[in-house]
């Protein structure tokens, strides 16, 4: 070996912040569980600054475009490449470098063999992109190749480099620079320079005609033929684009290789001027064939040294550099999305993120209610809570603190607040608002008061679209209930016992039906299932009158909550991923297994009332039928809320037995045949403190 002898610069990659943070949006909503897949990357060589050790193959977030948007990669050389990414460290790990260059780099072989990198000569230039995304930690492990054939014969410069303002005139220098610049992004890669040995004019022409005249042998060919290149690298040794040119050159332009000195321009950046001219031969002429076969067949090198200058992958580290709230967000959805991945493909987690969620009472239900819609990527929630977190709320309802208790701060404040501080980019509100009760006689101090908690009610109805019933008494849930009726919202209900639970959804109402329904229906669909109410032949009354404090608060075991809150979102998640959404008929127990009495969604069957019991770990499936005398949700009930509005409320929180006539229960339990007509009653004690 001599000093002759020509050595390549290697070049290396930069992919900015950018290009990563792209990647895991990308990994999570496009890619997923993909492994191996080709991912098809643009990049960019700059043409300005030249920065230290040369200037970096570029990239970033529209890496991923179809196209290069050359907006953002002005003045640049476009280049492309292949990601190929692995899903667990372990396999990018055991990943063979040699095995996959050659594996993935057939492509360039096979393109250098046949001549049609000729019309695309950007491809010469290509890459590749090994990588492991640790998207919980934003640990992105890479690894960069720029794939050529090992196997190149051995080469000597006839002379050192000189600059092109040494080897041309300064006329020729100024017309070269004037036709680069004019040259289309993908061609200032590589392309042919010629002038005539007779009249010196110079011409740029692609990269395909310089091979077309130097295989010429007629007069054509009376010209000096340079092939030029764009070069990264700012080292004496050319870089290493001008490998993959010399092997094309090999391949299909044999008279300037084996019988010329060849001429390479390096252009280096946007001023020629600073271009640089090599001069290079083979040692010695070899067999063809052999070098063919040498170049199509033999190993591709061509993988970058990582930041220690070591061969290695490296480390793109940006967990400190994204936006944290951003992060939160793609975190947090990471579990839905592997679930869609893995267990259920046509899961619509757009609709269920979707959903705008009241919660009607903000006790020990509603604050894990609410952590569970979390859970499923709700980002819309709205507390409504009269009450202020006291000592002894603290240990059993999720959202609240010490510090909640000892300033009394409202349960809607402090249950906002709180679901802030877990998601920040939620929209989440907290309303203090008394709901009127039956019962609960409206005076002339309380008038306005209830005037505007009616009116907000209203307010909050018309923009939501799921209400969860979670209050401490049956009375507070009536006018609830009513309206979830009258404003055709999806409605779901908890209550508790000491060690019972009962979860529901209430049945669609249209207000034009008022026969009854066919109760030997086994699997009744949503306009003929029951509401909270539909069960009682006599209107909700004070529950607190006359109490003592045990009677007045709900004891219940406290694990007890979890599990009907936990039962109240997936009823209503799966009520969302069925076909018949809230139409959908309900599933009782025979329908477990056979599945034949009840049509099922995406994530199974959707009953109408999961009864509970901790005493025996019993769950129950049963159906309440709409109830035509109901004094909640009623056709009579409901278009007399319509006409009056507060007034009709006003008359059911102070008139006794208002409802029960208007609803027709005082004409129905006058009936001689009354026991023929009655349903199965429930008992009160199931409600929520």
């Amino acid at each position: 070996m001599t000093d002759d002898v020509v050595k390549f610069a290697k070049v290396r990659c930069a992919p900015e912040s950018s290009f990563w943070a792209k990647f895991a949006e990308l990994k999570i909503d496009k890619f997923k569980l993909e492994e191996k897949i080709k991912i098809p990357l643009w990049a960019s060589y700059s043409l300005g600054e030249e920065e230290r050790g040369g200037r970096p193959l570029f990239l970033d977030y529209t890496s991923f475009n179809e196209t290069l948007d050359m907006t953002s990669h002005h003045n640049a050389i476009p280049c492309h490449g292949v990601m190929i990414n692995t899903n667990t460290f372990e396999t990018f790990k055991q990943t063979n470098p040699e095995e996959f260059i050659n594996s993935i780099g057939k492509e360039l072989l096979q393109s250098l063999n046949d001549g049609s990198i000729l019309q695309e000569p950007w491809r010469l230039m290509s890459f590749l992109l090994l990588s492991y995304s640790d998207l919980k930690k934003y640990r992105f492990h890479y690894w960069v190749a720029h794939p050529t054939p090992y196997s190149l014969p051995e080469m000597h410069y006839a002379k050192q480099q000189v600059f092109i303002r040494e080897e041309l005139s300064p006329e020729q220098v100024q017309t070269f620079g004037d036709k680069f610049t004019k040259l289309s992004p993908q061609s200032r890669g590589f392309f042919s320079v010629i002038i005539s040995k007779e009249s010196k004019v110079l011409e740029v022409v692609s990269l395909a005609r310089g091979v077309e005249i130097g295989n010429s042998s007629d007069k054509e060919n009376e010209a000096d033929i340079y092939f030029a290149f764009y070069d990264p690298c700012s080292h004496t040794a050319p870089g290493w684009p001008l490998r993959n040119l010399l092997c094309l050159l090999f391949l299909h332009c044999p008279n300037v290789c084996f019988e010329k000195w060849m001429k390479f321009i390096s252009v280096r950046g946007n001023n020629v001027a600073n271009s640089v001219v090599y001069t290079i031969r083979t040692k010695e002429e070899k067999n063809r064939e052999v070098l063919k076969s040498a170049l199509l067949e033999g190993n591709l090198v061509g993988w970058e040294s990582n930041a220690r200058g070591k061969m290695g992958p490296n480390i793109a580290d940006l967990s400190d550099m994204l936006d944290p709230v951003k992060l939160s967000d793609r975190a947090i959805n990471l579990n839905l999305k592997l679930m869609k991945w893995r267990l259920v493909p046509d899961l619509d987690l757009d609709y269920i993120n979707g959903l705008r969620c009241l919660l009607l009472g903000a006790g020990t239900l509603g604050c894990s209610v609410a952590r569970v819609l979390l859970g499923w990527g709700v980002h819309t929630l709205t507390f409504v809570d009269n009450s202020t977190v006291s000592p002894s709320n603290t240990v059993r309802q999720n959202l609240y603190t010490y510090e909640d208790a000892v300033s009394r701060k409202p349960k809607a404040e402090a249950a906002k607040n709180a679901l802030l501080k877990i998601h920040p980019n939620l929209k989440v509100d907290g309303v203090v608002l008394q709901i009127p009760m039956p019962g609960h006689v409206v005076g002339a101090s309380m008038l306005d008061q209830t005037k505007q908690a009616v009116k907000k009610l209203q307010e909050l109805y018309s923009t939501h679209d799921v209400v969860f019933l979670l209050l401490d008494s049956r009375e507070a849930r009536w006018l609830p209930t009513l309206m979830c009726a009258a404003h055709d919202k999806i409605a779901i209900n908890a209550a508790l016992g000491f060690d019972s639970y009962t979860v529901q959804r209430h049945g669609t109402r249209n207000t034009k039906c008022s026969d009854s329904p066919d109760i030997t229906l086994q699997n009744p669909g949503g306009k003929d299932l029951g509401c909270y109410f539909c069960n009682d032949v006599t209107q909700p009354g004070n529950s607190q009158a006359d109490r003592t404090l045990d009677q007045q608060c709900t004891v219940s075991r406290p694990g007890l909550s979890y599990i009907a809150s936990g039962l109240a979102v997936e009823l209503l998640v799966a009520l969302t991923q069925h076909p018949d959404k809230a139409e959908a008929r309900a599933l009782m127990e025979e329908g477990r297994c056979s599945g034949e009495n009840a049509s099922t969604g995406l994530l199974g069957g959707v009953p109408h009332t999961i009864r509970g019991s901790l005493w025996g770990h019993e769950m129950r499936l049963t159906v309440t039928h709409r109830f035509p005398s109901c004094t909640a949700c009623s056709g009579s009930v409901i278009e007399e809320y319509t006409k009056r509005g507060l007034d009709f409320v006003l008359d059911a929180c102070n008139q006794p037995n208002y409802l029960e006539r208007l609803a027709g229960l005082e004409q129905l339990l006058s009936r001689p045949d009354l026991d023929e007509l009655c349903y199965a009653l429930d008992s009160d004690e199931e409600d929520e403190n």
